[in-house]
């Protein structure tokens, strides 16, 4: 979630959700760490999970997707159940295609590495990418 502020400093959930009911406060009036820690944001956070249908959740991607923005959740999974994202037959292709990439820099970091120094391992290597 990325939240917003507005131009006269109302304070939303979501950058995708400025609609009156994700009003969340006003930086003029409301302490912006109350305003995020609110009962009101938690469960705006809960739902985007909660709303998940059974194909997204039992996706091996979750974890990197995370489903996804729930304004982009408008098709149908292969079984039928509402609330698939848009998006989604593309990020599959992108995280399945970086994968190996991105582990290289996880083994990078774990090494003790700083992450640009991925390729240099990579050359000698240290660390497998693809």
């Amino acid at each position: 979630m990325a939240g917003i502020i507005e131009h006269n400093g109302d304070v939303y959930s979501c950058d995708h959700f400025v609609y009156p009911e994700y009003r969340l406060g006003n930086i003029l009036t409301d302490d912006f760490g109350e305003m995020f820690d609110s009962e009101k944001q938690r469960k705006f956070g809960a739902r985007k999970e909660e709303s998940l249908p059974r194909y997204c959740r039992e996706c091996e991607l979750l974890t990197v997707c995370r489903g996804e923005c729930p304004k982009h959740r408008f098709l149908k999974t292969p079984d039928g159940e509402p609330g698939l994202n848009y998006l989604c037959a593309g990020y599959k292709k992108y995280f399945h295609h970086t994968r190996p990439y991105m582990d290289a820099i996880l083994q990078t970091i774990r090494m003790g590495y700083p992450a640009e120094k991925v390729m240099d391992l990579v050359k000698k290597g240290k660390v497998g990418a693809g």
